[in-house]
C-alpha cells in the first residue's frame, strides 16, 4: 500500500511538505518505507508486551512510541533519543506513521 501525506512543523502551513509511505508488510512487526525532502528510511513497526516501538536498522535508531497517530509524544521520544537526526525527518517519520495508522492491525 502506498499513501502520500502532509507534514508540517508545529502546524504551520508555511513549513509543510509532503511525503510518501511505503506499508510493504500488513502483519506485526510492520515494514515500511517514507520518503519526504529528499530523504528515505526503511522501518520497521509495531507493537510488544509494553507499548509500541519503531526502529531503523540504517542509522541504528530505535525508539518507544504512543500510539502511532500520536505525532507530538511520537516526535519528542524520536527527538530526544536520537539527537543526530534532523527534525525534519522526524517529523516526516511521525507524520507517516500517523498516516498508516489507521491500516495498522494494533
Amino acid at each position: 500500500m502506498f499513501l502520500d501525506y502532509s507534514c508540517s512543523k508545529e502546524e504551520s502551513e508555511s513549513t509543510s511538505w509532503m511525503g510518501k509511505v511505503h506499508l510493504k508488510t500488513t502483519t506485526n512487526p510492520y515494514e515500511l518505507t517514507v520518503t519526504a525532502r529528499h530523504s528515505g528510511f526503511y522501518i520497521i513497526c509495531g507493537s510488544y508486551a509494553y507499548g509500541n516501538y519503531l526502529c531503523i536498522p540504517d542509522l541504528g535508531i530505535s525508539s518507544e512510541l504512543a500510539d502511532f497517530g500520536d505525532t507530538f509524544w511520537n516526535l519528542e521520544r524520536l527527538m530526544m533519543n536520537n539527537p543526530d537526526l534532523a527534525e525534519t525527518d522526524a517529523i516526516s517519520i511521525t507524520y507517516a506513521l500517523k498516516a498508516i495508522s489507521p491500516y495498522l492491525n494494533i
